[in-house]
Order: structure tokens, then sequence, then C-alpha cells
């Protein structure tokens, strides 16, 4: 962890502390959140919380790549061809638009309580979002360059490799941590409508038991892992390309 994130993370625990010592019947305490791990991680009803947080980040991982897999040739298409680009912007701004909690509850009725609905419903309330980083990125591309690849009679699959891939792959790490930060509040949300598997299911179950404190543990595992993934992400994105600083 960096010192900013240890900073970041020392002044949450702080406030949250502070915040429990004044309403202490109504906001539990970190101390009093961790106590209630050992429940989480046993057996039972509103336990086995490794198995949970398995299903859930087995989602978020597949919605991502499935995302990314659309986000990325829609939008240098877009960039490429102008008619495409036109017909796409279209329909992006309807799609950034409808509420998330809509998306979902369409994806339940159509594919019920699956897998299937939890990525359709991501890649529909997220995706747009993604194309149009990428698109931008691909839009950025200098014109001299596509000049001189025309002149030296470069075809279009190379363009594409050695011109536009170079050039979105920081729109493309941009995308997947955006991607990482929307499809798991997706993902949750689809699992607390009905679904017996993952951390929505299990934030469901405490939250019909009116156990805040239990609730607040489950949802500090389930933060931690994402963090983790969203620091990865980002550390990988230093790691490519440290040469740009």
């Amino acid at each position: 962890m960096t010192r900013r994130g240890a900073v970041a993370g020392g002044g949450f625990l702080l406030l949250w502390t502070v915040a429990s010592a004044a309403a202490p019947a109504l906001f539990p305490g970190p101390l009093a959140v961790a106590g209630r791990l050992p429940d989480l991680i046993g057996p039972g009803p509103g336990g086995e919380v490794f198995g949970h947080l398995g299903a859930s980040l087995l989602r978020v991982v597949l919605a991502t790549a499935v995302g990314l897999a659309t986000a990325v040739p829609v939008g240098v298409v877009m960039a490429v061809d102008d008619r495409i680009e036109t017909g796409v912007s279209l329909w992006l701004p309807f799609f950034m638009t409808v509420p998330t909690l809509v998306v979902v509850l369409v994806a339940m009725v159509l594919f019920g309580f699956s897998d299937l609905s939890v990525v359709v419903a991501v890649v529909v309330a997220a995706t747009p979002f993604a194309t149009v980083t990428v698109y931008e990125g691909a839009a950025d591309v200098d014109p001299a360059l596509l000049t001189m690849a025309d002149a030296f009679g470069a075809d279009r699959r190379a363009v594409l490799r050695e011109i536009y891939l170079p050039a979105i792959l920081p729109s493309v790490f941009g995308s997947a941590r955006y991607l990482l930060s929307m499809v798991w509040k997706v993902v949750v949300l689809a699992e607390t409508f009905g679904m017996n598997r993952g951390m929505g299911a299990l934030f469901r179950y405490w939250f019909n038991q009116g156990d805040l404190t239990a609730l607040l543990a489950a949802l500090s595992c389930f933060v931690a892992v994402m963090v983790g993934l969203q620091t990865g992400v980002s550390r990988l994105e230093h790691r490519l390309f440290h040469w740009r600083a």
C-alpha cells in the first residue's frame, strides 16, 4: 500500500471511530465490525463469506472482461469510420442515462436470477461509458501517423496493431478501472434482488436480520477485495506506462 493509501485509510478509520463514538447505539465502530468477522467466516446462512466473495468476484471479472471486449472494438471502429460513429452516437446517450436499477430489473425479468442476467445488466449499464473512453483515446491518434502509414501502403490490420492499439492502451486501462468501480456495484445490486450466492445475497440476509454490524463486516470484506483489484490494475498500468512520466 502506498503512503497516500495508508493516510487515506487511516483517516477513514479515524472518522469512522469518531462517528461511532458520537452515536454508538446507531453506528457500530471498527472494532465491533471486526468482531463479527468470525460469524461471517463460519458455516450457516449468514456465513461462508469466502464462498460468496468468490461467486461475486467471478461475476465481476467476467462482466468486466465482456464489457472491455465490447467497448474496445466498438470504440476503435467509431474512431475509424465516421458513419459508424454517427450511428452509435445516436444510441449511446440513451444507454448512458437509463437508471441502473431499471437495467438490472429488466435483465432479471428476461433471463431470470442467473449469471447471464448479471453480465447482461453490467454490459448494458457500464459498457457505454467505457466505449466513450476508448473512442476518445482512438480519436486522438495523430493524423500524420495515419498519413504516413497510408504512404507506406500499410494495410488496415497493421494500422490497428501499430498505431491504434498503442494509442488506446491508456484508455483501455482507464476503462478497466472505471468498469471495476461500477461493475461490482451492479453485480451486488443484481445479487441482492434474489440470487442465492454472492455478496449481495449475504448483504440481503443480514439486512433482513436487522444486524447492521454484520452487514458492515460483510461490506468491509468485499470493499477490501475490490480495492485490491483496483490497486492491482493501477500498478500494472504504472509499470507498463512508467516511461511516459
